[in-house]
Formats: C-alpha cells, structure tokens, sequence
C-alpha cells in the first residue's frame, strides 16, 4: 500500500474511531466538494433511538428560554409536545381517538394549565360525524382513513380547521406547528389561516402509502411547504416493516430531493429562513 493511500485510510480509521460513522460521511462530502451533503447511516445501523425531530425543533427555537404557542395535531400519548409544555409553553393538543386522549390526559397533560387537549380532528374544512378508524398493530395509527386491512371503525368524530379553532380561542399566533394524522397532515395545513399567522417552524409526516390514496405525494406536501416560504429538510426513515415497533432511520438531507426509497416514510422539518442555518447545522447537513 503506497503512503499517500496508507495515510489516507489511517485519517478515516481515526475520524471513525472518534467521531463516528457520520462523522467520517461528512468529512467525504467535504473532500469531494459535494453542494447538498446528506448525512445519512447504512440500514444495519440503525439510529432510531437518536433521531427525535421534535427535539430539534425544541432546540433551534431555544424553546427552553422562551415562551411561545405549540399546536399539536394528533398528539398520541403526548411524546412530542411534552418538553414544550414542561417548558412553559402554551400547549394545543389536538387527539381525536378517545382511548389515545384517555391516556394523554392520565400522563398529567390533563392537569397542567398551560396544554389545552381537543377532541377534536383537524383538516381544511370542519364536518361532524367521520369515521375514526383503529387498528390493533399499534396505537399510532388511529386516524380518519383505512390505508391498513386491520383497521376498523370505532368511534365517530367532528372536524374542524387551524382557522376555526384560532377563532375560538382568539390566538394570533403560533410558534411551532407538528402535524401527525397518518396521512391528513396536508389538509390540516390547508386550514391553517396563513394571512393571519405563520409558525416559525413545521413539523409534519409524509408516506405516500398512505397519501396518494388521498389525492397527495410527498412532493405535493413538500411543495406546498415551499410555496408557504419554508425551507425543508427532509428527515428519511426506512419503509416500515411492521408497525408497532422500533423503526429504522436513515438520512437527513435538504429539500429538493427525491427519496432514498419510494416506500419510505418520514418527516419533513419546516423553518422560515432564519432559523435555516440552525436546522442545517443541527441535522449534520454543513
């Protein structure tokens, strides 16, 4: 093996051993002059327990030293919105599935002051008695359309929009917005009020799995994003084996792009532009 060859292999042996897989991707991106770096891991290593998206958002909006408005659509048991209302922010938790709410609440989000639970669904147009549908693979699931064969009908729920609602509660503005509704999270940004305010930051689900049988793509929701002023990084995980289990990570990187996998699912992390240099830097992308 030449010296230059043998140094080179020496330098990657020790950014590995240091600083990790990543690390060393990062360093190649560098070397090579690549303009759109993508951090991404191979799929037997995966990362799950690291990536939290919400966590991001929670830092690059220095929401521990601020007060500001959350609004979360499809809230689940409440893992998302937690460290924002322990943090002191306002709170809106938006959970449609009666046994979902059920436990949002006995996890103590019922009893703060500051989170404020609806059980109501949200999309771009309010209507009463939808079917919400559940399944017994998970959860996470739960939502106002059947896109598993094990899902069933179990309850009936009123829908209503980001305008309607900001109108009850007379708010002008909100900071973070994450959306998780197995497959609405377009429509519930369709009924956002945006001449009126516009969050600082987005969080939202794509899987086209679930979507296109709606009448929307991953590109469609990505694209209504820009078209709203955002700057995106998508956050890729791989296509979902089974749900109800440990899920497998697998890049971030910017938007436009196009998918690893066309099976894949993941989030995509929306900011106006300030906050975009802290997005980058934080999801490894500089």
């Amino acid at each position: 093996m030449s010296f230059p060859v043998l140094r080179i292999v020496r330098t990657a042996g020790a950014i590995l051993r240091q600083d990790g897989a990543e690390a060393l991707m990062r360093a190649i991106v560098r070397k090579l002059g690549l303009s759109r770096p993508t951090v991404s891991i191979p799929g037997g290593l995966s990362k799950s327990n690291n990536i939290n998206e919400a966590n991001i958002i929670f830092e690059i909006l220095d929401a521990a030293s601020r007060h500001g408005v959350m609004v979360d659509v499809g809230a689940h048991y409440g893992g998302t919105l937690g460290r924002f209302a322990h943090a002191g922010w306002q709170v809106y938790a938006f959970e449609p599935d009666s046994k979902n709410r059920e436990r949002l609440v006995e996890q103590g989000f019922g009893n703060m002051p500051n989170v404020h639970v609806d059980a109501r669904g949200l999309a771009d147009k309010p209507s009463t008695g939808i079917p919400l549908y559940r399944s017994e693979e998970s959860t996470g699931v739960s939502g106002l359309s059947a896109f598993l064969p094990t899902h069933m009908e179990s309850e009936t729920v009123d829908v209503t929009t980001l305008e309607i609602f900001s109108d009850e509660h007379d708010f002008r503005a909100i900071d973070f917005l994450k959306v998780d509704t197995e497959g609405f999270d377009l429509f519930v940004l369709q009924g956002v009020p945006w001449e009126r305010f516009e969050p600082q930051a987005v969080l939202c689900e794509f899987e086209d799995r679930k979507t296109v049988s709606l009448g929307y793509s991953f590109h469609d929701l990505a694209g209504y994003l820009e078209q709203k002023g955002y700057r995106l990084v998508v956050s890729e995980w791989y296509p979902i084996k089974r749900y109800g289990i440990t899920h497998d990570w697998r890049r971030f990187t910017p938007y436009p792009c196009e998918l690893e996998d066309p099976n894949a699912w993941g989030n995509i992390l929306a900011v106006k532009e300030p906050l975009y240099k802290a997005l980058l830097k934080t999801c490894n992308l500089t």
